[in-house]
């Protein structure tokens, strides 16, 4: 249910990537099949197996993505922070859910029914242009993780999770970086391919280096620069 107090629609979605450059008439129509919908923490939003009715975002808060194992474990796939767009593989290919979306936080999510975003962007160049272009960056991102899964030792993939968490694109964002997302041990280690506890053996060098630290507020910050020499 659309929360009464729901930010409005449109100036959620100028924030969002793939639809920050539409044209105002494009968002406006846009706005009319986008609902914001509000989820206190540790809600579902959609569950594994579940027909794919859904593209969403995050407007504000946390979302985790995660599949179940076979033996009733939780595996995360994602951890999805202000402004991503998730679920897209539904609105391409329709079918189910491949994972169960859940809130790590109170939080706002804007949620466009996938029939009717077809829909206009069948009638609209600017919307299905920019789909376009988001996805093939999003294949390029998801190419460069397989690739990096398999040619990263475990430390490189635990500095490059953190350096993507943070929202670091270079080296020259900050001496510190705040990481807003509260996230586990054990969801770090489930993004990487690790166990827990080698997690948290790196964290602990990563700190006695400099890489990491917690501040006053008890927030993680890392050092973007000597998380990058552990991609180098």
């Amino acid at each position: 249910m659309v929360h009464p107090q729901a930010p409005a629609a449109s100036a959620a979605l100028a924030e969002v990537t793939p639809f920050a450059e539409l044209p105002g008439a494009t968002l406006a129509r846009l706005a009319d099949i986008t609902s914001i919908r509000r989820y206190r923490k540790d809600m579902y939003i959609f569950g594994e197996g579940e027909p794919a009715e859904m593209l969403c975002f995050v407007h504000r808060g946390v979302v985790k993505v995660f599949k179940t194992t076979s033996d009733g474990q939780e595996q995360t796939l994602h951890l999805l922070q202000q402004n991503e767009l998730f679920a897209v593989t539904g609105f391409v290919v329709g079918g189910i859910y491949p994972g169960t979306a859940q809130t790590l936080e109170d939080s706002w999510v804007g949620c466009i029914r996938n029939q009717a975003l077809r829909g206009l962007a069948q009638s609209d160049v600017s919307l299905a242009w920019s789909l376009l272009a988001f996805f093939a960056r999003r294949l390029t991102g998801t190419s460069q993780q397989v690739l990096d899964l398999g040619t990263r030792d475990t430390a490189g993939r635990l500095a490059a999770a953190l350096l993507q968490l943070a929202g670091v694109r270079d080296r020259s964002m900050g001496k510190h970086v705040r990481v807003g997302l509260q996230v586990t041990h054990r969801e770090l280690a489930q993004l990487i391919g690790a166990s827990r506890e080698t997690v948290t053996r790196l964290l602990g060098e990563f700190r006695q280096e400099g890489s990491i630290f917690v501040d006053a507020d008890g927030h993680l910050e890392i050092t973007p620069e000597l998380l990058q020499s552990r991609l180098d």
